[in-house]
């Protein structure tokens, strides 16, 4: 519509939730939808809950919506960088624990170049919501809100150049309120700060879960200047309704003065926008792609430039396994292994490790993927926790494996892997696409197991037959708790469940970091397990111990009864 509010005209439609459009400097225009399908894995009750929202992206008169983001759940809040560059939030907790990490990231205009801005291993804010460029400045101002409450908590400004975690790139403008959920929520008894903890750990500065009063929906004038909601009132958590008129529009600049604009006695009023001119962002242009491939390719230069820092020479391969989103609304519902609120995984394979670290090899484009490095035995020595995706015919380069990301890779030597052609990736075994324990495990436990492990001779008192036992099998339930796997929720000090630290620690998760495994290495009587044999457990292992490979009710009740499936619902 024209700013006079004539010209009205619908751009989308269909039966998805499509909003919080932003005009491209190319007059497209992107938006959040729920076009990309899925549901969130957290909330709601038994066929009850929230729809994936992600980024997607509309020519201007309306034609061609389609999704541009292929993660497994929630993105909010787009803006468009001086450098043309899309700037958003995304929920990034792929076995980590659902809280923390709400934080803000980046990619051009086709979807492309996905990558973290700031904060992915910060711990405090729990989340950094609605941010735009600073005129003027490389800056933005933001939002630190809760997760578990309205969008609305302290004003502030990150500076990327100052790094790219922790609290030294951030500058609060409004001290008066205490960052939600991080700052305000008394920490439990016996609360200790998590392995990797970057920033203050929870403060108990009030009682109450939320700070008395909160801003939200910034307007950045300059870097001392801005527009924004303000309510006198608390914030207020899920799911409870907000009073109608809670907020209304001020002038606010970093000395602590607020002018008030304007307040309904009825509405609230937010989201404040000066319309006037502003200079149009550049013009980012597309990478270069192959029309012909639905392909991406990733080069990985040294998997040994790593933080935490990776034993030189211990890595021989990289699996890469594919995070399935949500087919099903309400959490565990159903679940897909004993792992709380765990994401769906399958295993598309393995490719080479150079001796210098290097890996150069394709992938299916527009599928969130996570890699993992392994050992010489194809053991995960550190693990990806979150995803990525390529579109098709691009291309993503790593300098190492969770390298730090405000330094430049090196480049006086050309990578091993980069002077051949790149790798296609090897299937794993069968069982692990689509992942299904009793087809990659039971097998193992049937040649070497069930003889000492049956109902009528128990060794240790343990069966590990595959007989249907609840919602997954005898053998799963007897081993699965002897796996460190990830799981939300798990309290400090739970060797299963520890997944709120931000970084990975390398030989933690998986198979390296479980007892299972370690009694199996070192000699177990005279059971001998092949190559293929602990190829198979390390996968399912390093899978999260995940039993299913599907949220389908119906697919699953096959896979506990061993029987193979066409695949997930959705991928």
């Amino acid at each position: 519509m024209t700013a006079d509010g004539s010209q009205l005209r619908q751009l989308t439609d269909g039966p998805y939730d499509d909003f919080s459009p932003r005009y491209l400097p190319d007059g497209r225009i992107v938006f959040i939808s729920t076009r990309r399908g899925g549901w969130h894995r957290c909330g709601g009750r038994p066929g009850q809950g929230c729809e994936n929202h992600t980024l997607a992206l509309v020519n201007g008169d309306g034609s061609n919506p389609h999704p541009i983001s292929f993660h497994e759940t929630q993105e909010w809040d787009p803006a468009v960088l001086h450098d043309g560059r899309i700037i958003y939030t995304r929920w990034d907790y792929v076995d980590r624990h659902a809280v923390y990490y709400e934080q803000l990231w980046s990619t051009r205009p086709d979807g492309s170049g996905a990558t973290i801005y700031f904060g992915n291993n910060t711990f405090n804010p729990v989340g950094i919501w609605e941010a735009l460029p600073v005129p003027g400045s490389s800056k933005v101002m933001a939002t630190a809100a809760a997760h578990h409450a309205m969008t609305a908590g302290s004003v502030i400004l990150v500076d990327v150049t100052r790094g790219v975690d922790g609290p030294g790139p951030i500058t609060r403008l409004t001290p008066d309120a205490p960052f939600p959920e991080s700052e305000t929520h008394v920490p439990p008894r016996g609360w200790h700060a998590p392995a990797g903890l970057i920033g203050p750990p929870p403060q108990p500065v009030e009682a109450r879960r939320w700070p008395g009063h909160c801003y939200k929906s910034p307007y950045p004038l300059s870097e001392k200047y801005f527009l924004v909601a303000y309510s006198f009132d608390s914030l207020v958590g899920e799911p409870d309704p907000c009073p109608p008129n809670m907020f209304g529009l001020y002038f606010v600049d970093a000395f602590g003065n607020k002018e008030l604009l304007y307040r309904d006695l009825n509405l609230s009023s937010v989201w404040p926008v000066p319309l006037r001119p502003r200079p149009r962002p550049a013009i980012v242009a597309a990478p270069r792609a192959d029309s012909e491939t639905a392909d991406g390719l990733v080069i990985i230069q040294n998997v040994y430039d790593a933080d935490p820092p990776l034993p030189p020479g211990s890595i021989k391969g990289l699996r890469i396994l594919q995070v399935l989103p949500k087919s099903t609304a309400g959490i565990n519902w159903p679940a897909v292994g004993i792992a709380n609120a765990s994401p769906g995984k399958q295993v598309l394979g393995t490719v080479p490790v150079e001796p210098d670290g290097s890996a150069y090899f394709r992938v299916p484009a527009r599928k969130p993927l996570t890699f993992q490095v392994l050992d010489e035995k194809g053991q995960a020595v550190q693990v990806m926790r979150s995803i990525v995706y390529l579109q098709p015919g691009e291309m993503l380069a790593c300098a190492g494996c969770h390298e730090p990301r405000n330094q430049a890779a090196p480049s006086t030597r050309l990578a091993l892997a980069l002077q051949r052609p790149p790798s296609s990736i090897r299937p794993g075994p069968d069982g692990s696409k689509p992942l299904s324990y009793p087809i990659l495990v039971q097998p193992v436990l049937d040649r070497h197991c069930v003889r000492c492990h049956n109902p009528k001779r128990s060794d240790g008192g343990i069966v590990l037959t595959g007989q249907p036992q609840g919602h997954y099998t005898v053998s799963y339930n007897a081993l699965a708790p002897l796996v460190r796997y990830s799981a939300w929720g798990g309290r400090p000090g739970d060797f299963r469940q520890i997944n709120s630290e931000p970084l990975s620690r390398p030989n933690f998760f998986g198979a390296r970091g479980s007892p299972l495994m370690h009694l199996l290495l070192r000699g177990h009587y005279d059971v001998v397990l092949s190559g293929e044999d602990i190829e198979r457990l390390a996968t399912w292992m390093d899978a999260n111990a995940l039993f299913y490979g599907t949220f389908n009710h119906a697919d699953q009740a096959r896979q506990q009864r061993g029987l193979p499936i066409a695949g997930p619902d959705l991928e």
